[in-house]
């Protein structure tokens, strides 16, 4: 878009709208979700959704609170955090 405030109106309502979708979603059906979402522009802000928890599911995500695993599907656990914290890191770089 060639406004910026045009850009971040379309961004504010579609946030909102994504944001709203999710909560439907986690009322609905039970659903645990987290949305992290990064504004366009020079803001560059972050927006995040968690439910019930951000913090939670993010922790269960990367393995914290999880109960010790067996070795069946440990690999795939392990790979995950990896990326996870891959993730977390360049977000931090940012």
């Amino acid at each position: 878009m060639e406004n910026e405030s045009n850009l971040q109106l379309t961004f504010s309502k579609r946030l909102a709208g994504l944001f709203k979708k999710a909560s439907e979603h986690c009322t609905l059906c039970g659903a645990e979700i987290v949305i992290v979402v990064f504004s366009p522009g020079k803001a560059n802000k972050v927006y995040s959704f968690g439910h019930p928890s951000m913090e939670l599911l993010v922790d269960r995500f990367l393995g914290r609170d999880l109960p010790p695993p067996n070795n069946e599907g440990r690999h795939n656990h392990l790979l995950m955090n990896h990326q996870m914290l891959f993730f977390v890191s360049s977000i931090r770089r940012s």
